[in-house]
């Protein structure tokens, strides 16, 4: 057994979140009212936990279930999180952005040295 770890697609969640999430997520117009998403994502800790699942398993399931992974990942993982992050009554419910432009999800780059 190796003690080595397979190459990671994405970075960190943070390039996971800006190149996947992001606009695989996006809003259109006409749903902007029932969609809570915040820019600065990687200020809520229950946000970053369950984001840094996604990315964690997205990472396994590609290397584990190459031909399939991305169905996967997308019905049994993304999809039930996402939902559960954006909807009315969920963990950003107080970050509705009146404002937020389509395509993609918008996000701040987080500071340099940290969180906020």
């Amino acid at each position: 057994m190796s003690d080595q770890f397979p190459e990671t697609q994405f970075l960190d969640v943070y390039q996971f979140v800006d190149e996947l999430i992001a606009p695989l997520y996006g809003v259109t117009e006409a749903r902007i009212n029932e969609v809570r998403w915040a820019k600065t994502w990687w200020a809520h800790a229950d946000v970053v936990l369950r984001l840094d699942s996604l990315w964690r398993r997205y990472e396994q399931l590609r290397i584990s279930e190459p031909a399939t992974f991305l169905e996967t990942f997308l019905r049994s993982h993304a999809d039930y999180h996402m939902r559960y992050l954006m909807r009315d009554d969920g963990v950003m419910a107080d970050c509705r952005r009146q404002d937020m432009p389509t395509l993609p999800l918008p996000v701040d780059t987080i500071p340099e040295g940290g969180e906020e």
